[in-house]
């Protein structure tokens, strides 16, 4: 799930909007909200990015937390989880090289204004994973007003909310897709398909530009660290 244009939404005091100015020739630009150029601004937005984390592992983990009585205005809209055909069998999972403390219940990350939750498929887990993210966003945030002079939109994205929100057993986390039936990450067909062609294009290229070269190396390299 994602925040709509959440750097934006955010104000900047007068001494961090000093450390987020963008100067060209003898023009200078003060920015009055956050920007991605900001040099303070990305661990600024962890406190608020790490707090919706928290938070929603807390509703997870609170046995007091009726999902099905205390959920936001979008929870309700999600469509249902979707699972691999039974034919797929799970994967043996690999000894791990640290040690995780054990959760049954599911829990939430996030990446900026990517929030991410997994659970495992037990009791009411995914369901609640799935609502408790929405639910903190819609606490935290500035409730809409029809009534405001300049109009908003919802702090979640709802496009990306209909299209990603759903919870299923394979999924496209920060550009890799990742299966969790298989235990397995790798490349989308789409990137798949669009790198190879341009890697074919570069060896074909009478002469490569140097930044065509940094960007393939750029790409090996994620897919080299997929693989390990």
């Amino acid at each position: 799930m994602d925040l709509d244009s959440g750097y934006h939404r955010c104000h900047l005091s007068v001494s961090t909007a000093k450390e987020s100015i963008t100067s060209h020739n003898d023009l200078i630009y003060i920015a009055l909200r956050m920007t991605f150029g900001g040099a303070p601004c990305p661990s600024m937005w962890g406190y608020i990015s790490d707090t919706l984390a928290d938070i929603s592992n807390s509703l997870i983990g609170n046995a007091h937390w009726d999902h099905e009585k205390l959920f936001d205005p979008l929870s309700n809209t999600l469509q249902d989880p979707l699972s691999l055909p039974a034919s797929i069998p799970f994967h043996q999972a690999k000894p791990l090289s640290v040690d995780i403390p054990e959760n049954d219940h599911g829990k939430v990350d996030i990446y900026i204004d990517d929030s991410i939750g997994i659970a495992p498929d037990i009791r009411d887990s995914v369901i609640q994973v799935s609502k408790s993210i929405p639910l903190t966003i819609h606490s935290i945030a500035r409730p809409l007003n029809l009534s405001d002079s300049l109009p908003r939109k919802d702090i979640i994205s709802l496009k990306k909310f209909s299209a990603e929100g759903r919870m299923e057993e394979t999924k496209i986390i920060l550009g890799w897709l990742v299966n969790t039936r298989t235990l397995t990450i790798s490349l989308p067909e789409d990137k798949h398909t669009r790198w190879s062609t341009d890697i074919k294009k570069l060896l074909a290229a009478p002469k490569a530009r140097f930044k065509d070269i940094e960007s393939l190396i750029r790409r090996l390299n994620h897919v080299s660290v997929s693989t390990q």
